[in-house]
């Protein structure tokens, strides 16, 4: 799944964190990815949601 949508990190061999909302669809209408040691907020990732419901 992390190759698949490009966030495999060969420099250290894992996935990047992100946080990737895929619609009914199968289309990606939000992509974030966040520096390690730093985590999305869940206010943040609900407000996104939002607004594409």
């Amino acid at each position: 799944m992390c190759k698949a949508y490009d966030l495999f990190n060969d420099s250290n061999g894992a996935p990047r964190r992100t946080v990737i909302i895929v619609d009914k669809g199968g289309t990606v209408r939000f992509r974030q990815e966040y520096a390690p040691g730093t985590l999305p907020t869940p206010d943040d990732i609900l407000a996104e949601l939002d607004k594409i419901s």
